[in-house]
Protein backbone atom coordinates (compact mmCIF):
# COMPACT_ATOMS: atom_id res chain seq x y z
CA UNK A 1 0.00 0.00 0.00
CA UNK A 2 1.38 3.49 -0.54
CA UNK A 3 -0.41 6.35 0.14
CA UNK A 4 1.18 10.08 -0.89
CA UNK A 5 0.04 13.16 -0.20
CA UNK A 6 0.96 15.45 -3.42
CA UNK A 7 2.19 18.93 -2.98
CA UNK A 8 2.59 20.81 -6.41
CA UNK A 9 5.89 22.15 -7.11
CA UNK A 10 7.50 21.50 -3.48
CA UNK A 11 8.12 18.06 -1.76
CA UNK A 12 5.51 15.20 -1.07
CA UNK A 13 4.98 12.70 1.52
CA UNK A 14 4.59 8.85 0.83
CA UNK A 15 3.23 6.32 3.88
CA UNK A 16 4.13 3.49 2.87
CA UNK A 17 3.16 -0.22 3.97
CA UNK A 18 4.25 -3.66 2.31
CA UNK A 19 4.93 -7.45 2.81
CA UNK A 20 8.43 -8.03 1.88
CA UNK A 21 11.05 -10.83 1.18
CA UNK A 22 14.15 -10.81 2.76
CA UNK A 23 17.75 -11.30 1.37
CA UNK A 24 17.19 -14.53 3.50
CA UNK A 25 14.03 -15.86 2.29
CA UNK A 26 11.67 -15.11 4.78
CA UNK A 27 8.57 -12.13 4.79
CA UNK A 28 8.94 -9.31 6.40
CA UNK A 29 6.15 -6.23 6.98
CA UNK A 30 7.71 -2.81 5.95
CA UNK A 31 6.40 0.66 7.17
CA UNK A 32 7.91 3.83 6.23
CA UNK A 33 7.46 7.22 6.01
CA UNK A 34 9.17 8.99 2.84
CA UNK A 35 9.73 12.33 1.58
CA UNK A 36 10.25 12.68 -1.87
CA UNK A 37 12.33 15.72 -2.13
CA UNK A 38 12.11 17.55 -5.37
CA UNK A 39 15.46 20.12 -4.15
CA UNK A 40 18.47 20.46 -6.49
CA UNK A 41 21.01 19.15 -4.37
CA UNK A 42 20.38 15.74 -2.53
CA UNK A 43 16.81 15.31 -4.90
CA UNK A 44 15.79 11.59 -4.05
CA UNK A 45 13.26 9.87 -1.93
CA UNK A 46 14.40 9.74 1.76
CA UNK A 47 13.15 7.39 4.72
CA UNK A 48 12.44 9.60 7.51
CA UNK A 49 10.68 7.11 9.35
CA UNK A 50 11.07 3.30 9.20
CA UNK A 51 10.18 0.03 10.79
CA UNK A 52 10.36 -3.63 9.46
CA UNK A 53 9.57 -6.78 11.06
CA UNK A 54 10.60 -9.95 9.82
CA UNK A 55 8.60 -12.90 10.55
CA UNK A 56 9.86 -16.43 11.69
CA UNK A 57 6.82 -18.31 11.22
CA UNK A 58 4.17 -17.63 8.81
CA UNK A 59 1.44 -17.87 11.30
CA UNK A 60 2.46 -14.19 12.06
CA UNK A 61 2.36 -12.72 9.54
CA UNK A 62 -1.27 -11.11 10.27
CA UNK A 63 0.44 -9.92 13.73
CA UNK A 64 3.31 -8.23 12.03
CA UNK A 65 0.76 -7.23 9.39
CA UNK A 66 -1.27 -5.57 11.99
CA UNK A 67 1.70 -3.44 13.93
CA UNK A 68 2.95 -1.91 10.72
CA UNK A 69 -0.47 -1.13 10.27
CA UNK A 70 -0.61 0.35 13.70
CA UNK A 71 2.36 2.08 12.69
CA UNK A 72 1.18 3.63 9.55
CA UNK A 73 -2.04 5.14 11.48
CA UNK A 74 0.27 6.95 14.41
CA UNK A 75 2.13 8.25 11.28
CA UNK A 76 -0.68 9.89 9.55
CA UNK A 77 -2.33 10.82 12.96
CA UNK A 78 1.00 13.37 12.75
CA UNK A 79 1.06 16.29 10.21
CA UNK A 80 0.98 15.88 6.97
CA UNK A 81 3.25 18.51 5.62
CA UNK A 82 6.90 17.60 4.65
CA UNK A 83 8.62 20.37 6.20
CA UNK A 84 7.76 18.75 9.68
CA UNK A 85 8.97 15.54 8.39
CA UNK A 86 12.26 17.11 7.01
CA UNK A 87 12.92 18.82 10.26
CA UNK A 88 11.97 15.25 12.20
CA UNK A 89 14.61 13.41 10.00
CA UNK A 90 17.22 16.34 10.61
CA UNK A 91 17.52 16.78 6.30
CA UNK A 92 18.16 20.48 5.05
CA UNK A 93 15.14 22.47 5.06
CA UNK A 94 14.49 23.44 1.09
CA UNK A 95 14.25 27.08 -0.11
CA UNK A 96 10.81 28.45 -1.84
CA UNK A 97 9.66 26.52 -4.96
CA UNK A 98 11.35 28.31 -8.21
CA UNK A 99 10.37 27.29 -11.51
CA UNK A 100 8.02 24.35 -10.13
CA UNK A 101 10.90 22.89 -8.12
CA UNK A 102 12.13 23.54 -4.34
CA UNK A 103 15.50 25.01 -4.29
CA UNK A 104 18.00 24.32 -1.26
Amino acid sequence: MDVIKHADGGDQLEFLLNVVWTDLGQLAVDAAVNVACWCDTDHASHDVDASRLVVADLTLLPHAFRAGAERLLGWLAEPRDADYWRAKAGLPACGPSVGGRRTP
